[in-house]
């Protein structure tokens, strides 16, 4: 938001039917169009919003443009901002003073979000539209007409679903990302200023940033404990070898397994109270940044309301008349969802039974799977190449037994980055979700459970099945350094020098453009691309990764805490720290401005599976401890499945005495919302007034 009161926004259009006719033909839906509840005013000059596309008429019909793609610029100003918080909170027209207070209140992220819902529901020019469909027509065949009562109202969705419009950009505060960025990095800082990034990107980035200087902290418990049990394991080797005399064995001495089990105890508790404190510091900033007048029914009290604005543009079904809203709106049976979702979980199992298998294949030919032990996965056709002398022998010289490891990572990248995550997306779109809540939801689900069948997959068979702890903590420090590493050259280096790229070969077109143009008979461009690089040129950013990539390190950490070494927790807490910078580096410098989203009411999905870890860690934990006992106290006649059942009995005792007794709301939050509840219900008045 700029200084004036306006919010500009980037409208790309589809390169498929990308043309300077049909950007202009857009540029007039808009310009002659009006708010929901706004009159048609017959001014020439649109007091809510104007809109620049990024070519320059000539008389003679000839558009002048030095761009490979066509956008439109859409400055909102203030008084549209106004209509919709009206929109909003009907009873705000009565009072302007308040209403006018309530948005300057808001923080620059909100007021992003306001203007972004203004702009989905201002009323688009029927004329004009008609006109853009049959420009469109036979370039996308596949377009319906909008329902034919007069009461429709056509709108930014409508436009997007006829697939004119590709993206919807907020654009920079250049100002205001100037001061961000020189306060985060000409600062003694040691965190990114998360209050600071959630007033210029949106609520949801705040949480982000909110939730990872949290978890740095948190973890700074751990990794103080792992470092003294460390020096304590280190002073008890020296005393073993030196002092008595005795070599250091490959079975750890009863110190050291007492040294590793009171750290698996103090890994699960911390994961298990972790999980609540994330969930009442999700309540409490919901509670703290929706007290806006404007905001608090809508993502507090009234999160399905929210939920009905955040509509998406691929959500199709049939027109038909709202029971709530009594206005037109897209209706798809909750029965063929039902039937998407039955259609969807059997495709899920397959790709996950197929990805098992490849996985089995793999640690075949990395020699990993014995007959002796996995009788049931062993293919001896393919692990006799890893028998002794054989083209893959472990033991062997040159680089030819680092093949099958190389392999293996190289299709565990291709099945996740390309094979699954497609799959994912497309399964999602074929479910049809009404919002983006639920859409990510359901992404969300499909990409872990893909991604953790991956991280966790090796991991569990080391651990359970060949019961090897120090090949199972060899793994486990390296998929640590490796994810950081990858990290950072995935998520920031590479955005950053494909950002690059695209600058250069849009100046270069640009340069090319202006020595072929005659400059003396061609006018100046409508917009100077240059002003716009990071919204034409840049990757759009979501935090879906970061949040994906943070859970499975947290799994990293808890679901193998009896095998993980005592470097781990400080290993996480380092790269959490840099990945905070990193992310914030990101957004500021190198990717688009993200969507700004509120921070609703409501269960979180990313707490939900760091609550799932949590719990499931009591299982691994203790099969890993048990299987460890199994495997070197052969001689014992101790019953492993009667010990197993007793420590995971104890221990979910435990759990559920957390879950019970640290609330998931604080009480002053529940308090907050039972007084507005009894505001606006205000039941004990009528009653005195009956009475």
């Amino acid at each position: 938001m700029s200084r004036n009161g306006t919010t500009e926004f980037c409208l790309l259009l589809s390169s498929c039917i990308s043309t300077p006719e049909i950007a202009s033909l857009v540029a007039g839906c808009f310009s002659r169009g009006h708010p929901p509840n706004a009159p048609i005013q017959p001014s020439k000059t649109n007091p809510y919003l104007s809109v620049r596309t990024c070519c320059q008429t000539i008389s003679d019909g000839i558009y002048h443009f030095k761009h490979s793609e066509h956008f439109l610029l859409i400055t909102l100003s203030r008084q549209l901002i106004l209509e919709c918080a009206i929109s909003i909170v009907p009873k705000l027209k009565n009072d302007i003073s308040v209403l006018e207070r309530s948005v300057d209140e808001l923080s620059v992220g909100q007021i992003s979000w306001l203007a972004e819902l203004a702009l989905k529901s201002y009323v688009l020019d029927k004329d004009m539209l008609v006109k853009l469909l049959h420009a469109t027509q036979f370039r996308a065949p596949h377009l319906t007409l909008f329902p034919a009562q007069h009461h429709f109202k056509p709108t930014l969705f409508l436009l997007e679903q006829m697939g004119v419009v590709s993206e919807l950009v907020l654009c920079h505060d250049k100002e205001q990302l100037r001061s961000i960025w020189s306060n985060h990095f000409q600062s003694t800082r040691l965190f990114p200023d998360a209050l600071a990034l959630r007033g210029y990107f949106g609520d949801s980035i705040g949480f982000y940033f909110n939730w990872m200087q949290t978890y740095c902290l948190f973890l700074l418990g751990p990794t103080v404990v792992a470092l003294l049990c460390h020096l304590i394991s280190l002073m008890i080797n020296f005393i073993n070898t030196h002092l008595h005399s005795s070599p250091e064995e490959p079975v750890p001495s009863a110190p050291e397994l007492v040294i590793r089990l009171m750290f698996t105890l103090l890994m699960i508790i911390w994961a298990l109270i972790c999980t609540k404190l994330w969930s009442r510091q999700h309540a409490t900033l919901v509670e703290c940044w929706s007290s806006n007048p404007l905001l608090k029914d809508t993502t507090n009290d009234l999160a399905w309301l929210f939920r009905l604005l955040d509509q998406r543009p691929g959500y199709h079904g049939l027109w038909r008349e709202s029971c709530v809203t009594g206005q037109m709106e897209v209706h798809f049976p909750a029965w063929r969802r039902r039937l998407r979702y039955l259609i969807s979980s059997l495709v899920i199992v397959c790709c996950l039974l197929a990805a098992g298998f490849v996985h089995v294949v793999l640690l075949n030919l990395e020699g990993y799977v014995t007959e002796e032990k996995a009788p049931a996965i062993f293919f001896r056709f393919i692990s006799r190449h890893t028998f002794h002398g054989a083209l893959f022998d472990p033991n062997g010289p040159g680089f030819y037994p680092y093949i099958p490891g190389v392999l293996h990572s190289l299709l565990v990248f291709v099945m996740n980055q390309l094979v699954f995550h497609s799959i994912a997306k497309y399964l999602t779109d074929y479910e049809n979700h009404q919002s983006w809540e639920e859409y990510d939801r359901a992404l969300i689900i499909k990409r872990f459970l893909f991604e953790m069948l991956d991280a966790y997959g090796c991991l569990a068979y080391l651990g359970f099945v060949l019961s090897d702890s120090e090949a199972l903590r060899s793994l486990l420090l390296t998929m640590l350094l490796t994810d950081s590493l990858r990290r950072f050259v995935i998520e920031s280096l590479i955005p950053l020098i494909i950002y690059q790229f695209r600058m250069w070969h849009e100046k270069r077109l640009a340069a090319k453009e202006k020595r072929a143009a005659d400059c003396d008979t061609l006018p100046i461009p409508a917009i100077d691309w240059s002003n716009y690089k990071r919204e034409l040129c840049a990757e759009s950013y979501e935090p879906f990764d970061d949040y994906l990539e943070m859970v499975l390190q947290h799994g990293y950490l808890v679901l193998f805490a009896y095998v993980c070494p005592l470097l781990g927790a400080p290993i996480a807490l380092v790269s959490t720290f840099f990945e905070a910078h990193s992310d914030a580096f990101k957004m500021l410098r190198v990717t688009r401005r993200p969507r700004p989203r509120l921070l609703i009411r409501g269960s979180f999905t990313w707490l939900v599976l760091l609550g799932a870890q949590a719990w499931l860690s009591i299982l691994t934990n203790v099969g890993l401890f048990v299987s460890f006992l199994h495997t070197h106290l052969t001689e014992s006649d101790t019953d492993f499945s009667l010990l197993f059942l007793i420590l995971e009995h104890g221990l979910f005792v435990v759990a559920i005495c957390i879950h019970l007794f640290v609330q998931d709301v604080p009480s002053v939050v529940r308090d907050a919302r039972h007084s507005r509840e009894f505001r606006r219900v205000n039941v004990f008045s009528t009653v005195s007034n009956t009475t």
